[in-house]
């Protein structure tokens, strides 16, 4: 196998394949990965998918190790990045893709949402981010190399009524890799965001799934290779010269229209 990301080592957490088939956007990512020469270290949350994804992988011709558990354990973000880069050598790549609603934690208006609510999506849209950023960056800092794409959305931009907490934190995300991206840009780091709309999702009402089509000027919901090949692009060495960057990818929703 040989590639664009040959000899490289890519780590993506949220990289399980979701439930009833379908690839998600995280297993997307390393499916471009992997087909381009990378070694990978698959993180999530759920470990049967996560083996299940990584098997795919290897058919693939793919070196690939496993790290089941949650990025919002610091404890365990140091343990996963010791993990893979004893087993790899170095991280040279990450997708740090773990993000959405908390389990248990509420939607809604800011009105009608506890602290604890608003304070869960925070720690798993920002915090966590932050926690795998700390740990992976020095490694990159010591070798002078790395490529990052966190993943946004674009209520980050617009904002999302009844999501106010989960849009903050992910406005939150592009202060973060704004700031960060000039820290480490010297060391050879590059640092983006990557604004996400209207992925498919499962379990999404018709309603909403129409709302969003109409936001979004092609149409329709992007498939998750869609997504998976534009970070991988952010990742590769041909994205050498953007950095600080929110690359939206949104069927066009953050472009403005006129009103009709």
């Amino acid at each position: 196998m040989s590639g664009r990301f040959e000899g490289r080592v890519a780590l993506v957490t949220g990289a399980a394949g979701q439930s009833e088939g379908r690839q998600g956007m995280g297993k997307a990512v390393a499916v471009e990965l992997a087909l381009g020469g990378a070694a990978l270290a698959l993180n999530d949350l759920d470990a049967e998918r996560l083996e299940e994804s990584a098997d795919d992988l290897r058919k693939l011709g793919a070196h690939v190790t496993t790290h089941p558990g949650s990025v919002s354990d610091d404890g365990f973000v140091e343990e996963m990045v010791r993990a893979a880069t004893s087993a790899h050598g170095r991280i040279d790549l990450l997708h740090n893709h773990v993000g959405g609603g908390p389990p248990g934690a509420r939607w809604g208006d800011l009105v009608d949402v506890g602290l604890d609510d608003f304070r869960a999506f925070l720690e798993l849209n920002l915090v966590s981010q932050v926690a795998v950023l700390k740990a992976v960056l020095p490694g990159m800092i010591e070798r002078r190399y790395g490529r990052i794409v966190c993943t946004s959305s674009f209520s980050a931009v617009l904002g999302q009524e009844g999501g106010s907490a989960y849009a903050a934190a992910k406005a939150g995300l592009h202060g973060l890799v704004y700031s960060v991206a000039k820290e480490v840009g010297r060391y050879g780091v590059n640092l983006n965001t990557v604004v996400i709309g209207n992925p498919p999702a499962p379990g999404r009402t018709e309603a909403r799934q129409e709302f969003l089509n109409r936001l979004s000027h092609l149409g329709r919901p992007g498939r998750f290779e869609e997504f998976g090949r534009a970070i991988a692009f952010l990742l590769s060495d041909d994205a050498g010269y953007i950095s600080g960057a929110a690359v939206p990818v949104d069927g066009g929703i953050l472009v403005p229209r006129l009103l009709e």
